[in-house]
Order: structure tokens, then C-alpha cells, then sequence
């Protein structure tokens, strides 16, 4: 018997948001600071984003995504604004959502490859690019809150940034 496919999981919201953004408004790209445009995990979302930033047609870049891409875009199509500076401010706080996912993601990895170091002294070439790998995530961490901040309501003053 041969074997039945996989079904295939749908993609992650965050990341259908951040590509339906695109599909709407191209220029979009440009605001990707960050570049999560390579973080994004799901093969078939990644295919449409190549497809849709080649200069091919929305249409297109549709046609050879499977079905379960397909729905997931419409869907997130449907939950963000028409354009302008409203699609764009979702549009950076998904960038946010997904790159700090992703660095959280890997500073938990970085914590339990590092957790079972012995002592100090005994840190190996590994767990010292680990950790030293870890400070820098944390200060990206850092600039991509403080460069992507969503735009504040206007109403009423920030409480004062509480030291780390």
C-alpha cells in the first residue's frame, strides 16, 4: 500500500499575516527591517513570498501554492486593514511577533544546551559561543522591541522603563 501524504500543517498566523501584507502592498518590504522575510518557517509561504517579490502577479504567485496555503492567506487577508498606514502598522507589529519568536526560540535552546555546563571554568568552545551568542540576541531582542514599537494610543504617559 502506498503510503498516504502527509497532510500538510498549515503555516503559522504570524507568518500568513506578514505575507498576505505583502501580497496587499509589495512596498511593504521595504519596511522589513529585519528581515524576517528569511525567518519565515513554512516552505509553501516562502515559495508564494519568491513568487509574489519576482514582479510575478498576485495570481501567480497564488497559483502554485496548495490549498492549505491558499486558505491561510485568505484568511489573514481578511483580518488586516485595506492599506495605508493602518496595514502598515500591522505589518511591523507581525515583523516584531515573528523575530521575536524566533529569538526566544533559540535563546530556550541556548539555555538548555547551556544549563548542563558544569562549572564556570569548564565552559566549552560550544556553550562559549552559546552564551556569547545569547548576548546577542538579547541586545537584537532589544532592538527589534525598541525599532518596531507599536504605535502608542496617544493617551496617557508610558510608566517609566523599569531597570533590568
Amino acid at each position: 500500500p502506498v503510503p498516504k501524504p502527509q497532510p500538510e500543517r498549515p503555516p503559522p498566523e504570524s507568518e500568513c499575516l506578514y505575507v498576505a501584507a505583502i501580497l496587499r502592498e509589495p512596498r511593504l518590504l521595504a519596511r522589513d527591517t529585519f528581515r524576517v522575510c528569511d525567518e519565515l518557517s513554512h516552505m509553501g509561504l516562502r515559495m508564494v513570498l519568491a513568487q509574489a517579490t519576482s514582479g510575478q502577479g498576485l495570481e501567480e504567485a497564488l497559483f502554485e501554492a496548495t490549498e492549505v496555503v491558499k486558505r491561510a492567506l485568505l484568511e489573514a487577508g481578511r483580518r488586516l486593514s485595506a492599506g495605508g498606514s493602518e496595514l502598515e502598522g500591522e505589518f511591523v507589529q507581525v515583523c516584531r511577533d515573528i523575530m521575536v519568536r524566533r529569538i526566544d526560540e533559540r535563546l530556550v535552546y541556548i539555555k538548555r544546551a547551556t544549563e548542563q555546563t558544569p562549572g564556570a571554568f569548564d565552559l566549552t568552545e560550544e556553550t562559549r559561543q552559546l552564551l556569547s551568542e545569547r548576548k546577542e540576541l538579547l541586545a537584537l531582542r532589544k532592538r527589534v522591541l525598541d525599532e518596531l514599537k507599536p504605535a502608542s494610543s496617544g493617551t496617557g504617559t508610558k510608566a517609566p522603563m523599569q531597570p533590568v
